[in-house]
């Protein structure tokens, strides 16, 4: 994620700079195809790119919370009567894995 979001900012920083040697007169064949339109063309295409990794994480995020409500759940149940059986502690063990699955 990291990687990609880095790799998105050098991109259209590097388009930003190269879009104005480019309509300055210094490389010409740049100059007919680096328009103002091709550049919102890539932001745009990179800003889509950029949001549905954002939503990949969002959806990972929620699930986390959910599995970790989930453990907290059994949790309460089974120190609710303030002992813990082995089949609670199974339970326990089994949902604590739950929550770092969803990441692995």
């Amino acid at each position: 994620m990291r990687k990609m979001l880095l790799a998105v900012v050098v991109i259209v920083l590097l388009s930003m700079i190269f879009a104005g040697y480019a309509h300055a007169g210094i490389w010409e064949k740049a100059k007919s195809w680096l328009t103002g339109e091709v550049l919102a063309l890539v932001a745009s295409t990179l800003l889509a790119i950029l949001g549905s990794s954002f939503g990949l994480v969002f959806i990972k995020i929620s699930r986390t919370f959910r599995e970790a409500g989930e453990f907290m759940t059994i949790l309460g149940m089974a120190v609710e009567d303030r002992r813990i059986t082995r089949d609670e502690l199974a339970n326990i063990i089994k949902e604590g894995r739950d929550i770092f699955k969803v990441w692995g």
